[in-house]
């Protein structure tokens, strides 16, 4: 990584930041980053572009468009972020809404005019024998008229307003309603329309244009609806026109107010001090170059790049770089915690161990080939990273079950293989005499090995970063590999070769001294570094020799719990073979092709289960036995600003 750093005119501020977004390799520092130089601030301005780009979204959406931010073709309609106005985007905001809401209005009302022409039309076909000029009954001052429907049970209802100013002649009825009119004095009418409004009468309004008699109004209203209808296809017409000529445009809008309006949002991460500004964030080393030419047409603009550690109260951001083979486990490593820029990166030695591991602790060469393919099939169907690291490890379980000769629990399907290759019996028979203590023994030395790996890696990091008690005090340190290589070199030769090692000069120079040196690790470097007295001067002596002696006992106690977790590696080992044992047993306790049946479910519960559990128990040996000596995870991740809406 490289440290990069902007200074400029404020007025310049609005071209930088989305050439910052485009650039996709720009992780900015925290506005916080600007008040470290004295003078700057936050700034502060109001965000035009937001509820310009809310505004377009709502318009867009009532007209159809899904704006996805990248325009159908790159012609001269599309808009340069650097040189848009806010006033010319809302102007052409404003005019599309309102050109697109006037004939959606307008659509609206041919629409509500053509279902009142369509109920008339169905209402005067009712009309049967009635034929009197419908001018005629509408010219009347004296009485007045409403066509409608009245329901079949308010119908009967009529009679209790026998004593009232109206008449209601029926032309119609059906199984729900009576189809007719009824007829008021002009005096009664407000009377007698509440009383029908409360019989739930429904009125049929017929069009003004409507004239003459009951036949002739028909051809009327059909004539209307035809014509209708052909003006709300050239409404339909005209407002597709406005859309399409005007998509392309819409889409480079939404882009660039989408890329503005994100600009914006990174001026938390600007500090101003009068006309000018301050921005600093980090870069891959290998696109500063890149990343420089893109500022290179903004006048009074200063970019500077310096080396990633220049300015210590910056942590560095990590970016993970490892080949195709590994790669997929650093979804392992960001669930824990990204290494620190200067840390070393796990992901290669948790890769390789991951997949040893499993396949030692699931060894079967027909499931370790299902858990490869099922692998395959979640990467290539689903794009799945998981699916790759099922590939590798679904490889391993293979290989280490043709060293096992099972093939989804057979244990002697490979034995003519093993016999023409020379071998009088198969490689490794878990399951014989003897060879269960000879697979546990073997799971604590390839730990014991594991353990020394990590704690020799942890030292040659202390050694990069200059940190004597990281690398020679500490329990994970000089000092650390010392004290546990030589128990362990003791009790193995006690325990094979009758040889005792632990002699007063042993256990004084191997065991005492080294323990002594953790105990005092921070002291003593804190002599080396700065001089001064060895004990604290912050706490009294005698917490300090009992924190020690609990953090010491607990330093000795992980050392045992971490080597014998390993123990788990051979349970699994010997636990895998019974399982299967166990479906061979109930897949010979069923004849014909129940036989069969059972032993495809039991292995697909083998994998499953086990194979599940197995993958869960190496990502915590991973995590808590390994982890623990040399990895912190304490990392930031680089996130660099993008110019995706």
């Amino acid at each position: 990584m490289t440290l990069v750093r902007f200074y400029g005119r404020l007025d310049s501020l609005n071209a930088v930041l989305p050439q910052c977004m485009v650039s996709g390799c720009f992780h900015p520092e925290s506005s916080g980053s600007g008040t470290r130089i004295g003078g700057f601030a936050p700034v502060s301005d109001e965000n035009l572009y937001a509820p310009m780009l809310a505004q377009l979204r709502e318009v867009s959406e009532v007209a159809g468009v899904t704006l996805d931010g990248e325009p159908e073709t790159s012609d001269s309609m599309s808009l340069s972020s650097q040189s848009v106005e806010p006033d010319s985007l809302e102007r052409f905001i404003e005019e599309f809404r309102g050109k697109f809401i006037g004939l959606s209005d307008l659509r609206k009302q041919l629409e509500k005019f053509r279902a009142e022409s369509v109920d008339a039309l169905s209402f005067i076909d009712r009309f049967g024998s009635f034929n009197e000029s419908l001018d005629e009954i509408f010219a009347s001052d004296y009485y007045k008229l409403r066509f409608g429907r009245l329901p079949v049970d308010s119908f009967d209802k009529l009679s209790y307003y026998s004593d009232k100013m109206f008449l209601f002649f029926s032309l119609t009825e059906s199984k729900r309603y009576h189809w007719g009119f009824y007829i008021t004095t002009t005096e009664d009418y407000a009377e007698v329309s509440d009383i029908f409004h409360s019989l739930d009468f429904e009125r049929v309004r017929l069009p003004d244009t409507v004239h003459g008699t009951p036949e002739a109004a028909r051809e009327q209203l059909r004539s209307m609806i035809a014509q209708t209808d052909a003006d709300l296809a050239e409404l339909d017409s005209q407002t597709a026109a406005l859309v399409n000529d005007n998509k392309d445009f819409l889409q480079s809008v939404y882009s660039t107010l989408a890329r503005l309006n994100s600009a914006f949002a990174l001026r938390k991460y600007v500090g101003a001090y009068g006309n000018m500004f301050h921005l600093e964030g980090f870069v891959p080393t290998t696109q500063s170059q890149s990343f420089k030419s893109l500022f290179d047409d903004i006048p009074g603009l200063e970019v500077t790049f310096q080396p990633h550690d220049i300015d210590r109260r910056l942590q560095v951001p990590t970016k993970l770089r490892n080949n195709r083979l590994w790669k997929p486990f650093e979804m392992f490593v960001e669930m824990y915690g990204l290494p620190g820029y200067d840390e070393f990166d796990p992901t290669p030695f948790l890769a390789a161990t991951y997949t040893l591991l499993f396949g030692i602790m699931f060894g079967d060469l027909g499931q370790g080939v299902l858990i490869a393919l099922f692998g395959f099939a979640l990467w290539k169907l689903r794009g799945m990273t998981f699916g790759r690291i099922l590939i590798r490890i679904g490889i391993s379980s293979a290989v280490f079950g043709l060293a096992y000769g099972s093939v989804f629990g057979l244990e002697h399907l490979l034995d003519p293989m093993f016999h023409a290759l020379g071998f009088q019996e198969k490689p490794l028979d878990v399951m014989s005499s003897g060879m269960i203590n000879n697979v546990l023994i073997g799971a604590i030395a390839l730990g014991v090995a594991l353990i020394v790996v990590t704690m020799l890696i942890n030292i040659r990091q202390g050694i990069r970063a200059r940190d004597i008690e990281r690398a020679v005090f500490s329990n994970n340190g000089l000092a650390g590999v010392v004290f546990y290589g030589g128990i362990l070199a003791g009790v193995v030769c006690k325990l094979l070769g009758g040889i005792d090692l632990f002699s007063p000069a042993y256990v004084l120079i191997v065991l005492v001294l080294p323990i002594l040196v953790i105990f005092l690790k921070e002291r003593l470097a804190h002599v080396i570094r700065h001089g001064g007295k060895f004990l604290p001067e912050d706490e009294s002596v005698g917490s300090w020799i009992l924190s020690g002696f609990f953090e010491l006992f607990e330093v000795v106690l992980s050392f045992v719990t971490n080597t014998l977790s390993f123990l788990r590696v051979g349970g699994f080992v010997v636990s895998h073979a019974g399982m299967m044992m166990v479906v061979l047993t109930l897949s010979e306790m069923v004849s014909g092709t129940g036989n069969i049946v059972v032993l495809v479910i039991g292995n697909l519960f083998v994998i499953g289960l086990e194979g599940f559990i197995v993958g869960i128990q190496v990502l915590r040996l991973q995590f808590y036995e390994l982890f623990s000596h040399y990895y912190e995870g304490q990392g930031k991740a680089f996130e660099p600003i993008s110019d995706k809406p």
